[in-house]
């Protein structure tokens, strides 16, 4: 009897196969094309690690600003504004594009990144204040030195990533302060027309000299460096994760847009800065393609904004309008040039097709 039954059923399982084909090939033929196999399903990962500066903390987002699109002015907010633990002086928030990421494929996530963080300062080694008279712990380092195995991060190990998220580098070369200085240059130019303009091809001027150019060999040494550290380790832990680095998106206007956000700098400094923006982008991009690793990726988020920079009627990164001489206190602000909430989310589906793209790879 069990014999019986046992060719009774492969003989109906070939029959409900022959049934299920030919009902293929009669709509196929019905559509006019041939079948084709299922698209596999995208490999999500399972534990993401976030490392870098405030564009990966998502600093500016939990100010509260709005744009009024009438007066093309950012409005609103407050300074003092809570950022969460353990370390609030990072000003990470929820809508960080790697919390964005996590949330979409299910993933456990470790946001490691701090505002202000350079790879000698915040990543390889412990973040610290510059206060004149003394400086405090920011936070630990997001990963540690590997070559001498100082400052480990335990989370790190303890998150067993099998993808990481890195953005870094405009504060190793300090854009925000080469960005200060060539306001205060702008300003006082305007003030004097005695005073030459700096920030310009014509003079690019003593912050960008000593911050920017002696500064940017440094970034592909550590770009190249941090990447091998974090392969090395995985392979420590016996899990090799998938790297995806970003560039920097551009917020600036293009042409001779002007609006609130712009006119505190002149047309030829955002020419002058956009140009630095896309060297050092292009610095970052050529680096990590001559590792030659098929397991570690760069998005270039360039063109990331376009249709959504300054001036447009609805931008993704906050502009320099925060800044009012009637209200002082917004001068601490730290939000210009961060990504908004939409940025955010921006950045996080183009460095997801990468991930998915390195992670399918596999």
């Amino acid at each position: 009897m069990s014999g019986w039954g046992s060719r009774s059923g492969r003989r109906g399982h070939r029959s409900g196969a022959a049934l299920a084909a030919t009902a293929l090939a009669v709509l196929a033929a019905a559509c006019g094309g041939a079948t084709t196999a299922p698209r596999a399903r995208p490999v999500r990962p399972q534990s993401i690690v976030q490392l870098g500066d405030s564009v990966a903390a998502g600093e500016g987002t939990l100010y509260g600003y709005t744009y009024d699109q009438a007066t093309q002015t950012w409005v609103g907010g407050d300074i003092h504004a809570t950022w969460p633990g353990p370390h609030p002086l990072c000003h990470n928030s929820p809508y960080a594009y790697g919390h964005d990421l996590a949330r979409t494929d299910d993933a456990r996530f470790a946001q490691f990144a701090c505002t202000g963080a350079t790879f000698e300062h915040g990543v390889a080694a412990p973040k610290y204040t510059n206060g004149y008279f003394s400086s405090s712990l920011v936070q630990p380092a997001q990963f540690g030195n590997w070559k001498t195995r100082q400052y480990l991060n335990a989370r790190y190990d303890r998150a067993r990533p099998d993808l990481v998220l890195v953005t870094l580098g405009a504060d190793d070369v300090t854009f925000t302060r080469i960005v200060e200085a060539c306001i205060e240059n702008a300003i006082e130019q305007r003030l004097d027309s005695s005073v030459k303009l700096e920030c310009t091809s014509g003079d690019p001027g003593s912050a960008v000299e000593s911050d920017f150019f002696d500064r940017i060999p440094t970034v592909r040494r550590d770009y190249t460096t941090l990447a091998n550290w974090i392969i090395a380790r995985g392979r420590a832990d016996h899990l090799v994760p998938k790297v995806v680095f970003t560039t920097y998106y551009d917020p600036l206007p293009a042409g001779t847009t002007s609006c609130p956000d712009s006119e505190l700098l002149d047309l030829a400094q955002i020419q002058y800065l956009t140009a630095r923006l896309h060297q050092l982008n292009s610095l970052i991009e050529t680096t990590i393609h001559g590792l030659h690793d098929p397991g570690v990726g760069v998005v270039d988020l360039t063109n990331a904004f376009d249709g959504h920079r300054w001036c447009s009627s609805q931008p993704w990164a906050y502009g320099l309008s925060i800044f009012s001489l009637t209200n002082p206190s917004s001068l601490l602000s730290q939000a210009p040039f961060h990504p908004t909430p939409q940025g955010q989310q921006q950045i996080a589906r183009l460095v997801g097709g990468e991930a998915e793209r390195l992670l399918g790879a596999a």
